[in-house]
């Protein structure tokens, strides 16, 4: 009853936020900031910090990783202000979408964008991959500002205000959510339409198949349907990431990933796999405050302190 409540509160909150545009996004940012040394006291700080001292404790310094902590609350607050403003966007092509001009600007495309580009060009759609690192919500609403179409794979839950407001949030700058339990089908459907599919790949998902595979070296349960959905499309994956460098975001496309073919099925999907999750690893070291280290990334870990050798 008291879950129901806190829902339902929490959900009035986000609409009446969204609807007050007399409160700037840079404003409700600067206040969640100013407030934001008093996540310092709670489970999200003790979670980050334990996962920052097993992640990164052989190359950093308990004072790093304290500083890294205050990063990560300060980049959360920045990520609600600019997802507010993106709530209030219009998708191109419609009688609103100057109110999403901005997005053009906050967000500056790196030269590597041809390379999407040119797998698009083959007609046959394009499987995105990228993280909670940076801004993912900003990666999709820039895409799509770019004239794309398509659809991301989120864990929409009807009941839950956080994950309708998202997904709300995505159809108001132009975007569909297919549920991350929904029929492959769908998703290929979208692809076969020359159309992109968007996949948030680097935390586990509830009902989503994984498997345990090293994540800076450490067994972490990771999901394999970005590799399987890779086989049945007969397509790569293309990871695409959106982090700020000096004060802007900056989009970057990285040559797509093939699923070795020499292999026998599963490994070829595990080897896939491993080469993602080496793929953020390294995009976390470049810009470790911009990751969710307050996910329970390692829960379930067999041996949380036992390591993989390196690959």
């Amino acid at each position: 009853m008291k879950e129901k409540l806190r829902r339902r509160v929490r959900a009035r909150a986000l609409r009446a936020l969204v609807q007050a545009r007399i409160l700037p996004a840079p404003l409700v940012g600067g206040a969640l900031a100013a407030i934001s040394p008093l996540a310092r006291f709670s489970r999200y700080e003790r979670l980050t910090l334990a996962n920052l001292e097993l992640a990164l404790a052989k190359e950093t310094t308990a004072s790093e990783r304290a500083r890294i902590a205050r990063g990560v609350r300060l980049h959360a607050a920045r990520l609600f202000a600019e997802w507010l403003r993106l709530a209030r966007s219009g998708a191109p092509g419609t009688p609103d979408a100057a109110r999403g001009a901005w997005i053009e600007t906050a967000v500056r495309l790196d030269d590597s964008v041809r390379i999407l580009e040119r797998e698009l060009a083959r007609g046959r759609g394009a499987l995105i991959v990228t993280g909670h690192i940076g801004n993912w919500e900003l990666l999709c609403a820039r895409l799509r500002r770019m004239g794309l179409e398509g659809a991301v794979v989120g864990n929409h839950r009807a009941r839950h205000p956080s994950s309708v407001w998202l997904a709300d949030m995505r159809r108001t700058y132009g975007v569909a959510t297919l549920e991350q339990d929904a029929s492959p089908r769908e998703i290929l459907r979208v692809l076969q339409r020359g159309q992109v599919v968007g996949l948030l790949a680097d935390l586990p998902a509830p009902r989503i198949q994984g498997e345990m595979l090293p994540f800076f070296g450490i067994p972490a349960r990771t999901m394999t349907a970005p590799a399987a959905l890779a086989r049945a499309a007969r397509l790569p994956l293309v990871p695409i990431r959106c982090v700020r460098e000096g004060g802007e975001y900056v989009l970057r496309v990285e040559e797509p990933m093939h699923l070795d073919e020499s292999l026998p099925r599963r490994e070829a999907t595990l080897e896939l796999t491993a080469r993602l999750n080496f793929a953020f690893e390294r995009w976390i070291r470049e810009h470790p405050e911009q990751w969710a280290w307050h996910q329970p990334r390692w829960r379930g870990s067999p041996h949380p302190d036992r390591h993989f050798a390196a690959s």
